[in-house]
């Protein structure tokens, strides 16, 4: 396991991804991408997808040629390109538009990390019977850490994004709540991560496509066992995988 500081440097935007694709990205932000993909392997693939976009576009527009003889077999010609360059220009608008939509419907590690703190607040003085009104299926079994699921829901973490609330409780009536939404564009990080906020924990991993945050007081027994049990739970499945 590892522990990190407070998440506050500024987020890599997808202009950022771009202008470095370029490579007119230069000084500290390239730097910072830089380090963002070091951490995120699996962005690789977008820089890889703009260099390759830019080659086709550089090949769409040749360098200028003699003048050709035939005046007619010129304008077939820059009618084919015209036709490569607006289906080109279609792509990367539908290409950009999914980007951005999955981009605002997930919410980053830092908005995820309020809203835990958030729903553990309310949890906290919420009765078991308003749990269990929006109960959900509990996606791990914290039995072992000595935490029972009370219940769950939706939240709202912003203007477009939502999370899934699950609240376990202990043997002493602390309360944990576990977190979790969509993270299509990062990449896996199967061994949770620790960050503190004054008094309280939060725990956080991914995997398979979802961020979780995992949060608690510090002091609250099994918080860090939980942890260990939710993601120690999809390691037997990758081995199988492996196999």
């Amino acid at each position: 396991m590892k522990f990190r500081g407070p998440l506050d440097e500024p987020p890599v935007s997808e202009a950022d991804i771009q202008a470095y694709s370029d490579g007119t990205l230069a000084g500290a932000r390239a730097a910072h991408v830089r380090r963002y993909l070091a951490g995120m392997p699996g962005e690789w693939h977008r820089i890889l997808f703009y260099r390759r976009l830019n080659t086709q576009i550089r090949h769409a527009y040749p360098a200028p040629a003699a003048q050709a003889p035939h005046s007619r077999t010129a304008r077939a010609r820059s009618r084919r390109v015209l036709r490569y360059v607006v289906a080109l220009a279609a792509a990367l608008a539908v290409a950009g538009a999914a980007l951005a939509w999955i981009g605002v419907t997930e919410p980053s590690q830092q908005v995820l990390n309020n809203a835990a703190v958030m729903a553990l607040m309310e949890a906290e003085n919420a009765q078991p019977q308003a749990l269990e009104a929006g109960a959900a299926r509990a996606p791990f079994d914290f039995g072992a850490a000595g935490l029972h699921f009370l219940g769950g829901g939706e939240v709202r973490v912003g203007p477009f994004a939502s999370a899934q609330r699950y609240v376990y409780e202990n043997g002493q009536g602390e309360r944990v709540v576990l977190l979790a939404t969509r993270a299509w564009l990062a990449g896996a990080a199967p061994q949770w991560s620790a960050h503190r906020a004054g008094p309280l924990r939060l725990l956080m991993w991914r995997e398979h496509g979802t961020r979780w945050v995992l949060a608690g007081n510090a002091q609250t027994r099994g918080l860090m066992r939980a942890a260990d049990l939710a993601t120690l739970t999809a390691q037997p499945a990758r081995e199988r995988e492996g196999s």
